[in-house]
């Protein structure tokens, strides 16, 4: 079974998971984690699409590797 949106009121199925590196001031967006991570959000394909960084921040969108790279 797949997770849900994070957004509240959501609950069409994640697609992608977002992080964020403080550090580097980077929204990640990448392909959806294995497990739900308490640190990270789980978006949908309508929320994923409607994304934007924080003010002063990069966003990053990641594709999946190749397998076996």
């Amino acid at each position: 079974m797949s997770r849900p949106c994070s957004k509240v009121g959501c609950a069409d199925p994640a697609s992608v998971t977002l992080t964020f590196v403080y550090d580097d001031r980077m929204a990640v967006v990448g392909p959806l984690a294995p497990l739900a991570d308490p640190h990270a959000y789980d978006l949908c394909e309508r929320h994923e699409a409607r994304l934007v960084a924080p003010k002063g921040w990069l966003l990053a969108r990641r594709t999946a590797a190749p397998h076996g790279a």
